[in-house]
């Protein structure tokens, strides 16, 4: 009985349910989306799979379809066999992808998924060219980073990205606390200087942030927003351009380059 070739589709797989979570990493070819980087190959490997749990592409020789449930004990066990023998082989091609992928890794600060491009950060004054939608990368500690915007800059900042002043998140506060009506003015003596207010403005346009060295003042911000952030990034700034495709795996504080995932089949 010879194998013909796995289906990537999911029209033509039989899976046990408990398994989609990781074996559609196996099966479906483009990784760049963000559930597809939740494989454990420690527990891919060491777990022990019903046979129902089988499933592909076969010739037809034994009356067994592709992408067909199994009907027989005879059925179960071609399934088995030919998939526990391409398993081994499916496994380490994608562990040697996402070796080649892996750019940067560091500390998870709030979970969760990101594809986009990137947008480094090296001094506060690239903040003001922000792309929307873009994964922010700061190359320096927040301390740092804040005491660069002079306050015309943070002004403009504020301005451009739609964001509010530290004092303005301050009053809201104070007043949803109070059960006060929420003062929406801000006068633009305000938004001078206020060097801080300008990075979350921009941080609320971003889809994820990494910070690549030092702990960064940004990481309450972002798990306030609950976008992905990895902090101690080391090297990010380094290995990643901006305009480049990543994809940010907060959970694990690992960040890939998109183009060498969507490569693996």
């Amino acid at each position: 009985m010879g194998i013909q070739e796995f289906e990537h589709t999911s029209k033509n797989i039989w899976l046990h349910p408990d398994l989609v979570r990781w074996a559609d990493l196996i099966l479906v070819p483009s990784l760049a989306e963000e559930d597809m980087l939740c494989i454990n190959f420690r527990e891919a490997w060491s777990k022990t799979l019903p046979v129902e749990c089988y499933c592909g592409q076969y010739n037809t020789e034994t009356r067994f379809h592709p992408g067909t449930k199994p009907e027989t004990e005879d059925e179960y066990q071609v399934a088995a066999d030919i998939f526990k023998g391409l398993f081994p082989y499916t496994i380490n091609k994608l562990k040697d992808s996402f070796c080649d992928a892996l750019v940067a890794s560091g500390v998870p600060i709030s979970g969760g998924f990101a594809v986009g491009e990137a947008f480094i950060v090296k001094q506060a004054l690239d903040m003001e060219k922000f792309r929307e939608g873009s994964i922010l990368i700061i190359d320096r500690p927040g301390a740092l980073l804040y005491r660069e915007l002079d306050e015309i800059t943070a002004g403009n900042i504020i301005k451009k990205f739609g964001g509010k002043t530290t004092s303005a998140m301050i009053n809201e506060f104070m007043a949803k606390l109070e059960g006060k009506p929420v003062e929406e003015t801000v006068s633009a003596d305000e938004m001078k200087g206020d060097s801080f207010a300008a990075f979350n403005a921009v941080l609320t346009k971003a889809k994820a942030l990494i910070c690549s060295r030092g702990r960064h003042g940004g990481e309450v911000s972002a798990k306030g927003l609950k976008i992905p952030c990895v902090s101690s990034c080391v090297g990010a700034t380094e290995r990643i351009a901006s305009g480049q495709t990543i994809v940010v795996d907060a959970p694990r504080g690992e960040v890939y380059d998109a183009s060498l995932l969507q490569n693996l089949h």
